[in-house]
């Protein structure tokens, strides 16, 4: 059983940190610096959703589940502050690097070249084959291995734990002035369906039609060249690109089931009367998951090695 950290004490690193996934403070706690991810209050959406989402325990779970797939993320850790369940993760940004995300990267690409269908610089544009483009001519990434790799990695990776939320702004490269590296994964805390209420969990569960229906709504913010949104299963289910079918080949090699269940089964339900996961919540998304390795992932993989 993991231990969940009693952060009530820990002084505040004066460090502050952007998004609008929620309130975010830092503290300094085991000599480093770590940021809080508190859950977002849920009041301005529509529907029937928790009063707090469980975006902590999502950022937790779905950076585990990159760490057991041999992909660099950054460290989380579960804990207590304000008498809430908070996720800590360690600030990555240190020893003179900077983080530039890949909307800024973009930004540099050559507005004169071809093969785009919008302008190449443009950082908040997710068409997917512009994407790949920017990839290849943004002037850092020739110095830095394995960066399409890593895209098509969060990409089957974010698919399989519905990390619905990868864009532009939450991955990137740390640079110095001596040095430039891929930033590990971050921004793992919209993955598992982080809005639906322990009511609607208990109802899907015993539900095969909609645990099917939930297994499969996997959605994200690429684009065709068309402006069609793009579904990740889907897309990987096509085969159509080499690149995404490599990054399922290394998904598959890593895949361990048995130690994504003990994750969830190595959480405890409660720890000082704050409630952190319960056994339907557990059922439920591992269901989830099972369902898409099972019907998606594991066939499609198989379907791709018989034709080699």
């Amino acid at each position: 059983m993991i231990t969940v950290e009693n952060f009530e004490q820990a002084p505040l690193s004066r460090r502050y940190y952007g998004g609008s996934a929620g309130r975010k403070i830092g503290i300094h706690w085991n000599n480093d610096n770590w940021l809080l991810k508190f859950p977002k209050n849920t009041r301005d959406l529509q529907g029937s959703v928790p009063s707090y989402s469980t975006a902590p325990l999502s950022e937790y779970l779905g950076s585990h589940v990159y760490a057991s797939l041999n992909i660099d993320v950054h460290d989380t850790v579960l804990g207590i502050r304000d008498g809430k369940l908070v996720c800590a993760c360690r600030d990555f940004v240190k020893d003179g690097y900077t983080l530039y995300d890949f909307r800024n990267l973009k930004n540099s690409v050559n507005d004169e070249l071809t093969g785009f269908s919008q302008d190449a610089s443009d950082g908040m544009s997710v068409v997917l084959p512009d994407v790949i483009a920017a990839i290849a001519h943004i002037d850092v990434f020739k110095d830095i291995p394995n960066v399409l790799e890593r895209f098509w990695d969060m990409f089957v990776t974010d698919a399989f734990i519905r990390n619905i939320d990868r864009n532009n702004t939450n991955w990137g490269v740390l640079i110095s002035d001596t040095a430039m590296k891929l930033a590990p994964v971050f921004a793992n805390s919209n993955s598992f369906n982080n809005k639906r209420t322990p009511h609607a969990i208990s109802q899907r569960l015993h539900d095969t039609d909609l645990l099917r229906q939930d297994a499969l709504d996997v959605h994200s913010c690429f684009v065709s060249t068309q402006g069609k949104p793009i579904a990740p299963l889907k897309y990987i289910a096509s085969g159509q690109d080499p690149d995404c079918n490599a990054a399922l080949q290394r998904f598959i090699k890593h895949l361990d089931m048995h130690t994504i269940i003990d994750m969830f089964y190595n959480i405890p339900d409660t720890v000082r009367g704050v409630d952190i996961i319960d056994e339907d919540y557990r059922q439920y998304h591992l269901a989830l998951l099972q369902y898409r390795v099972e019907h998606v992932l594991l066939p499609t993989y198989q379907r791709l090695q018989a034709a080699q």
